[in-house]
């Protein structure tokens, strides 16, 4: 697991600007007219306008949160070919040469799009004679060398960044720790793809001391994965406690700004988040998948040791899922204020059809209820805070009914135990917070607010 193309300080800051002039100037993404035959002035001003049209277009292309969103990579494409046009007025322009290594680095874009930004970018470091690009170029080569497979030459890109990056600008919004911590973990995950993974846990724990802000629950996620497949399942544990501690609800995890090398990679982190969680079968539904898409990958042993011992634990039958029955209402949004607070940004549709992808956890969490309480059953009213991206923020019970009717009473070594109906309450809440919604429209930065009505009753 790594993160997608980062912009470093310097690039962000001019990125962000460019982007509020886009917005401004360009809101629907037109471009610039090619001016005929550009020469002194001209050829400035045109060499100008078609960059900034770009930058305009990428910009806008940006604002659809899901990389495979057709509008995305359309406006993308039509953003690269304005690049293409800006060097072929000035050839020699590192800027305009990075950024299109840096667009066409996105694996929506296919594999050809991929080998050719290896191109670009190994062109403006031969037009950067002054090097003051080579920090991003650097970092930017790790990146697509790491979606090639290239792992051994993407190593030694971030180490070259690496040694470059306390010579770049800080920024209170960007910090050299936070890039720092990134290019380690990014070069852990490709040190671990090729097998080294006691160097990978090194570079990961730096990751993770460094970086305690968002990004780190990503470092001490990928440092658990790499304990896992180490054999060092303590460590591992403790690991994966921190990150989930860190990010509850996975967001970072699940973000459109993570990617894997392999791509069924992901079933092994999923696996490992699912049997942590307790989740067997989902767990179980993973590892065989990472087995199924990658048989020859070096830690497919390590994932049927997984599996067989989940098969050790006793599972939930389905006929026990089935008599979980779990109903949820028409969700019901925050009322909309004279200021226009409280608007919504998906639809009812929308979130219903969230909750019955993951209906199954729900369905979990009540069956385990039942096992300890078989009367167990009420209603429940549960606020959520999704974020323009689809994750869950918040999970919040409001009110509830839930009552196990006598058919529970705490005995011996249960005394100290959760009663079930708090249990229940603690599952869904976990649970919830992992849900994933279809990311808000283009353009939209505000949050939803609503709460679902969910009813449980044992058939």
């Amino acid at each position: 697991m790594a993160d997608k193309p980062r912009y470093t300080a310097r690039m962000r800051l001019h990125a962000l600007a460019w982007f509020l002039v886009a917005l401004l100037l360009c809101p629907t993404g037109h471009t610039a007219d090619v001016l005929p035959g550009p020469t002194g002035k001209n050829k400035t001003q045109q060499l100008a306008k078609l960059k900034d049209s770009a930058r305009s277009l990428y910009y806008s292309a940006l604002k659809h949160r899901r990389r495979d969103h057709p509008e995305r990579i359309n406006l993308t494409q039509q953003a690269i070919q304005l690049l293409r046009k800006a060097l072929l007025v000035e050839p020699t322009d590192v800027e305009a040469r990075v950024w299109l290594g840096e667009w066409m680095s996105r694996p929506e874009l296919g594999q050809a799009a991929l080998t050719q930004a290896i191109r670009e970018l190994q062109q403006a470091r031969r037009d950067d004679e002054t090097g003051s690009w080579d920090f991003e170029i650097a970092t930017q080569l790790g990146i697509v060398l790491s979606h090639l497979g290239r792992f051994e030459e993407a190593v030694k890109e971030y180490d070259h960044a690496l040694r470059l990056l306390p010579g770049e600008p800080d920024s209170l919004l960007f910090p050299s720790r936070h890039q720092q911590a990134t290019l380690l973990s990014n070069s852990a995950e490709a040190l671990m793809a090729m097998g080294k993974l006691d160097q990978s846990i090194r570079r990961y724990s730096q990751a993770e001391q460094i970086d305690t802000g968002d990004q780190g629950a990503l470092h001490a996620l990928g440092l658990a994965i790499a304990y896992d497949r180490d054999g060092q399942v303590q460590k591992s544990h403790e690991a994966l406690s921190r990150s989930l501690a860190s990010d509850p609800g996975l967001r970072a995890y699940q973000g459109d700004e993570v990617f894997f090398v392999p791509e069924g990679d992901r079933f092994y982190y999923d696996g490992l988040i699912a049997e942590a969680l307790g989740n067997r079968d989902e767990a179980m539904r993973s590892f065989r998948q990472f087995a199924l898409d990658l048989p020859k990958s070096r830690y497919a042993p390590r994932a049927r040791e997984h599996l067989d011992e989940l098969q050790k634990l006793p599972g939930i039958p389905v006929a026990e899922l089935l008599r979980a029955n779990v109903l949820v209402g028409s969700p019901h949004f925050a009322p909309e204020d004279s200021s226009g607070g409280g608007e919504k940004h998906r639809t009812e549709e929308e979130i219903s059809r969230g909750v019955r992808d993951r209906m199954i956890d729900l369905r979990q969490c009540y069956a385990q209820g039942l096992r300890r309480a078989p009367r167990l059953a009420g209603d429940l009213l549960v606020a959520l805070i999704v974020d323009p991206s689809g994750a869950v923020l918040l999970v919040q019970p409001l009110n509830h009914s839930l009552s196990e009717r006598g058919s529970w009473k705490p005995t011996g070594g249960q005394a100290t135990m959760m009663p079930p109906a708090a249990e229940l309450l603690r599952c869904l809440q976990n649970a919830l917070q992992r849900f994933r919604f279809v990311p808000s429209s283009a353009g939209n930065d505000d949050n939803d607010e609503l709460a679902l009505p969910i009813h449980f009753e044992s058939r």
